[in-house]
């Protein structure tokens, strides 16, 4: 049982139940924009360190600030998209953009020549191997909590699936809806979730393709 997003993030939560939610919100905000600003969620550790990396090359800060100030902001913007705690809410639109391009590793490469021309080979390093080291710190957090999670219930919620919902949590807040998560039995009934789900069919095929159910 496996939703995916546009841009093919697997989400592993039932068909039935992702778009209960989603159904909620719909017209209003449709599948494929929670879809997308779950994608965004995804990216945005990526987008701010991406950002805090032209920062740091721009101001031609030492390599051990460069390191530093990487760590700290990727380490918080993650343990920020895991809680679903978004300061400002528009942020996300930033994690969305920088999926866009973020494909290839082209954006990757740019910033690395941008920060060797302006603080050389060690500073580039710096930032890299911070970013490698957060990457490590969030993937220990995401183990412990999918394993918190799956005690208590016997299900394991990656941290894909944590996006969704704190996707889902989002929208529903700034339309007034409830942010549980949690879905009644008529609401997994087929009549209530399928035109979400049709909606998307008929605009996204390709989205919708890509499903898998029992």
């Amino acid at each position: 049982m496996a939703i995916y997003t546009p841009r093919g993030l697997k989400v592993r939560l039932p068909v039935e139940y992702a778009f209960a939610l989603m159904a909620r919100l719909y017209p209003q905000v449709s599948a494929f924009d929670v879809l997308k600003t779950t994608e965004g969620i995804e990216s945005l550790p990526g987008a701010l360190a991406f950002i805090i990396g032209l920062i740091c090359f721009s101001f031609k800060l030492q390599p051990l600030q460069i390191g530093l100030t990487t760590f700290l902001v990727s380490v918080l913007t993650a343990l920020m998209t895991r809680q679903g705690f978004y300061i400002f809410p528009d942020i996300i639109k930033v994690g969305t953009f920088y999926s866009y391009l973020a494909g290839f590793g082209i954006l990757i490469i740019l910033l690395a020549g941008f920060g060797f021309y302006l603080v050389g080979w060690r500073g580039v390093v710096s930032f890299f191997v911070a970013r490698l080291l957060a990457g490590l710190v969030s993937e220990l957090l995401d183990f412990r909590e999918t394993r918190r999670i799956s005690s208590i219930s016997g299900i394991a919620i990656t941290s894909s699936e944590r996006h969704f919902i704190n996707a889902y949590r989002l929208h529903a807040s700034k339309l007034g809806k409830p942010v549980d998560a949690s879905v009644e039995d008529e609401e997994m009934h087929k009549e209530n979730w399928y035109p979400t789900f049709m909606a998307l069919a008929m605009k996204y095929p390709e989205v919708v393709a890509r499903f898998t159910v029992n």
